[in-house]
């Protein structure tokens, strides 16, 4: 069964800090023991202290010895099934001398989700998959999602 976490996120600003914790306890996690430096990317406020509190970027990350980000994108829940899970590479210009290639992931958050999250994230960092293994890596984890949901009817609530 999927539950969505963090509901009214967008709505309320500490359910909206709990979750961009939530995240930065998981990347924290999965790249420090792996002794990868890491920094943001994306500004999330206006430059004066006021946040975005958009959910674009919910929590992003940049690795400069692969040249390579995450930026995680997390969507309001709006239905019970058909959870939303999309990601998808991109070359992204941070400043004018630098471009970086990004995994971007849109998502709702459930547990299945962050699962989906920590998978794709551990190839293209950890893993150091290339751009084209990466989206390779991308078509097949959603085919798979696809299969296990519609064989197994499973119900995605």
């Amino acid at each position: 069964m999927n539950i969505h976490l963090y509901k009214n996120f967008l709505e309320n600003k500490e359910i909206y800090k709990k979750n961009i914790k939530y995240w930065d306890n998981i990347i924290k996690n999965l790249l420090i023991p792996e002794k990868f430096d890491f920094s943001e990317y994306v500004s999330t406020n206006d430059g004066l202290g006021n946040d975005f509190c958009d959910g674009n970027p919910i929590y992003n990350f940049k690795i400069d010895r692969l040249n390579k980000g995450v930026r995680i994108i997390q969507e309001e829940p709006e239905t019970n099934n058909n959870i939303l899970f999309s990601a998808w590479i991109n070359e992204l210009e941070i400043e004018t001398t630098e471009k970086i290639d990004e995994l971007v992931i849109s998502l709702e958050l459930t547990q299945e989700t962050t699962f989906l999250a920590i998978d794709l994230i551990n190839a293209w960092i950890l893993r150091d998959l290339t751009k084209h293994r990466m989206k390779n890596y991308i078509k097949t984890v959603a085919g798979l999602r696809n299969i296990i949901t519609e064989q197994y009817n499973l119900e995605t609530v």
